[in-house]
């Protein structure tokens, strides 16, 4: 990247969807690239179309991608060309997965990084709408900087992705002093060594101590006022219950459910301290996308888990696009907390709303993982209400933050189903 840098604050943008005029904060993959003056990227993801990704880089950039489909490969470092391919730690190869959605680019004076919902490949940037977490950092290669607890984070989330140690010591020369109001939360599939040795750094329980620090509320003999409204958009959706829903919407109010444990299990009527929603697409809004069947493949969910007797069908709200017959394949939560809910956070990432990737609580609360996952909250979020049919505005240091979809909260039709999915 050559001159200033575009996001030394960091930024949230759209990307563009086919045939419709973007907003002047959409972004494509090559913007976000800048490939003239890309040296080495670091790049993450569960899906990947080779030659259309590697079409946006320059012959002379390395790269070092970690993709699910290398979760079959017994190497855990593989080298060919310019590409180093890495396949992280996957005690239950079976079953767990790389689902994060990361781009590090290094630059000669600066990193850029851009935290996904959308992977890598050309359908997630031309028919479904996604969103990007974007920040540049200075890098100066003669200076070692002072490490802060963003920069900690992020370094340690590459160790978990098995990030060759070379690459990750690079984050030594970056200058992390303007990661302000923004937090890393990821996710490790349980029974690795480093997922054993800091399992409650992961997940709904990092969640929660970041929001502890940020408005963390005070539990009582009697439990706690709930003052938060989650709303919580995915492009898949799991088996959920209710006891992992109030388990999830304490963590997102920074208290843990061990500490909340009598409250939680005992409450007469614990549902109706859950204030969330799931947001997702319905079957009638899948079938009526302007971009046809290419769309529904990404949208993912089955029946039976729909039908299951303990599923929280009360808790499904629609997802209300920004543009007209399109999908959002974004994963997000938008947190409005008090009683005016004009204050609150943002998360984005890879992170949908399901226990496989925020982590299920067994026995003594040790949680159970099984996706490597990555994202930002956000935090100091204003929401302001504007004119239109839009509703509510976010706005993050004094910049509006702009979504895929709509903040509003509008339960399912009575005849709505969610998308199911054909395999």
């Amino acid at each position: 990247m050559s001159g200033d840098l575009v996001y030394p604050d960091g930024a949230v943008r759209t990307t563009p969807l086919l045939g419709i005029p973007g907003s002047n904060d959409s972004v494509t993959l090559a913007d976000l690239l800048n490939a003239d003056h890309l040296e080495h990227a670091v790049l993450t993801t569960f899906v990947v179309d080779e030659p259309w990704l590697l079409s946006h880089f320059n012959p002379t950039t390395t790269l070092t991608l970690v993709a699910n489909s290398q979760a079959d490969s017994d190497a855990r470092t593989q080298r060919s060309d310019d590409i180093i391919r890495v396949r992280p730690e996957f005690p239950k190869p079976n079953v767990q997965i790389v689902h994060s959605k990361l781009l590090l680019l290094f630059y000669a004076h600066s990193m850029r990084l851009v935290v996904c919902t959308g992977n890598l490949v050309e359908d997630d940037w031309t028919i479904m709408h996604n969103c990007v977490y974007v920040h540049d950092f200075p890098m100066d290669s003669t200076q070692v900087f002072p490490a802060n607890e963003f920069s900690l984070a992020l370094a340690y989330s590459l160790l978990d992705l098995s990030i060759p140690v070379d690459l990750v010591a690079r984050l030594n020369h970056v200058d992390f002093a303007r990661a302000t109001d923004v937090h890393i939360v990821t996710s490790v599939p349980t029974g690795g060594d480093r997922q054993n040795a800091y399992m409650n750094e992961y997940g709904m329980l990092r969640l929660a101590k970041v929001i502890n620090q940020l408005h963390g509320l005070k539990p009582t003999s009697e439990g706690f006022d709930p003052d938060t409204r989650l709303y919580c958009v995915g492009s898949s959706l799991g088996r959920l219950d209710y006891r992992w829903l109030r388990e999830f919407y304490l963590c997102a109010h920074g208290l843990t459910p061990r500490s909340m444990r009598k409250y939680v299990f005992d409450y007469s009527t614990p549902n109706n301290m859950v204030d969330v929603g799931i947001a997702f697409h319905t079957q009638a809004q899948v079938e009526a996308c302007r971009y046809g069947d290419q769309c529904a493949q990404h949208i993912m969910t089955k029946r039976s888990v729909f039908k299951e007797r303990d599923f929280p069908r009360d808790a499904l709200v629609r997802i209300e696009p920004l543009h007209r017959d399109t999908l959002v394949h974004v994963k997000a939560m938008v947190a409005r907390i008090g009683v005016n809910q004009d204050t609150g956070w943002v998360y984005i990432g890879s992170h949908n709303c399901t226990k496989a990737a925020w982590g299920t609580l067994h026995g003594d609360e040790l949680p159970y993982f099984n996706n490597y996952e990555f994202g930002v909250v956000l935090s100091g979020v204003r929401f302001d209400q504007v004119d239109g049919d839009k509703g509510v505005q976010a706005v993050w240091k004094e910049e509006p933050l702009e979504l895929p979809f709509k903040i509003v909260w509008k339960p399912y039709f009575r005849d709505d189903e969610p998308y199911f999915g054909t395999f």
